[in-house]
């Protein structure tokens, strides 16, 4: 069977182009020729990964001006509630971590 987009000659039974990933026919006429085809593990639009969401957290443990510095970031350039809330989280975070470091070290 060949695409019919970049005319690459694929196995009869394939249902994508080996080449361009173009939408074959199925032999049966029927079947799933226009459904999206979604990535395996990849995240969605507009949300944050589970990795650097609680590794930005982490960092902020150690050196709260990353949480801060991210916070604002994401909170001004957030295009999704997903990245303004997670620019919440590391914002807050990073001040409650600034003011338990000067309340042990006994400045405030």
């Amino acid at each position: 069977m060949f695409c019919p987009e970049c005319g690459t000659e694929n196995p009869d039974n394939a249902r994508f182009c080996g080449n361009c990933r173009h939408p074959l026919a199925s032999p049966a006429g029927g079947g799933h020729v226009g459904s999206p085809v979604v990535e395996l593990g990849a995240e969605p639009q507009g949300t944050v990964p589970n990795g650097l969401k609680y590794g930005i957290l982490v960092a902020t443990l150690f050196i709260p001006f990353i949480g801060l510095a991210m916070g604002i970031i994401y909170l001004v350039q957030g295009e999704s509630e997903a990245k303004k809330d997670a620019g919440k989280l590391w914002l807050y975070a990073s001040i409650a971590i600034m003011v338990f470091y000067l309340i042990i070290s006994g400045d405030l």
